[in-house]
């Protein structure tokens, strides 16, 4: 009951920051340009370094056994995930691509990193780094087939590897597994800029939600259907599922970064990757507004649900 607790009271503080970010924008003191650079410096910069300072520390093998066991929970999530829209939205639905897309992919790096760090300190962003993992592989494979409606090329599979997140996973995992640590010079700004992620990530998201017309995703049945599903049915049975494995000996920290990972709302790449493939960006901006500002009651619900589960099993 307590992680819902703080996930309330963190998405209260989240929603202030999302709400300056939207006046910012309405003011025309935050442009469309501006908003796409800070966007850009916070997915290819700041989260990787957060991400990266995950891994600043003593490698304990319990720690190594936890990430495993996060990355089989990460991959199994997201997988899970992408499937309802296989089944509730049909191809011949218009816009099919962004729908599937919209429901089938979390902001697990942009709102998940923030919650997760207050919740659970480094060491809950250290497992989150193994969703975002399993996020960006989904992404980058099955996400770029449903909305260009390609096959996956050899340059696609290269840009998985070379995202910004997943190199600092690699590097992450280096200095974790030899013991390296960078000097108080070098460490100290990079703390400074990982500071700034959370902020960022809001002003980027109420800025996008401000510019998607919040008033059109309210009035849309469509996106209430859609999202009904994204934020309260799928993480509930992912909770179901998830929560049973700390019997056999999956930490709660580990459980419940997954589960706010897979809970959190519509990712803001659906909107940027209707740009790219020529998709309806409306809809796509739709989905990201409603889910972020529901997602803002929906996620300590999960929690607290999670909470309730593992008083029964200790029952």
């Amino acid at each position: 009951m307590q992680s819902a607790l703080v996930i309330s009271y963190q998405t209260v503080i989240m929603f202030i920051l999302l709400a300056v970010g939207y006046f910012l924008y309405r003011g025309k003191l935050l442009g469309d340009e501006a908003t796409q650079q800070l966007s850009n410096i916070a997915i290819s910069i700041i989260n990787p370094i957060v991400i990266f300072n995950a891994y600043q520390r003593e490698f304990v093998p319990q720690m190594f056994r936890g990430l495993i066991f996060a990355l089989i929970l990460g991959f199994l999530a997201q997988g899970i995930l992408v499937l309802p829209g296989l089944i509730i939205v049909r191809k011949t639905h218009r816009d099919f691509e962004v729908e599937r897309f919209a429901l089938g992919y979390s902001n697990c790096a942009f709102m998940g990193i923030p919650l997760v760090q207050a919740s659970f300190g480094a060491e809950g962003v250290f497992y989150l780094t193994a969703f975002i993992t399993a996020f960006n592989v989904f992404m980058w494979t099955h996400g770029v087939i449903l909305m260009s409606g390609k096959k996956l090329s050899g340059k696609g599979l290269l840009k998985i590897a070379l995202s910004p997140a997943i190199l600092a996973i690699v590097l992450g995992l280096v200095c974790f597994f030899t013991g390296l640590r960078l000097p108080g010079m070098i460490q100290q700004p990079l703390d400074y800029l990982g500071a700034m992620n959370t902020p960022l990530a809001m002003l980027v998201s109420g800025a996008t939600i401000a510019k998607s017309g919040l008033l059109g995703a309210f009035k849309s049945r469509r996106v209430y259907f859609i999202q009904t599903f994204k934020l309260m049915i799928v993480p509930a049975l992912l909770t179901v599922l998830f929560v049973p494995a700390e019997i056999f000996g999956v930490s709660s920290v580990i459980v419940r970064t997954i589960l706010i990972a897979a809970a959190a709302p519509t990712a803001s790449a659906t909107i940027m990757f209707a740009y790219k493939y020529g998709k309806n960006t409306e809809t796509a901006s739709h989905h990201f507004a409603l889910s972020t500002v529901l997602g803002i009651l929906s996620m300590p619900l999960i929690m607290f649900l999670t909470g309730a589960l593992e008083g029964l099993m200790i029952l």
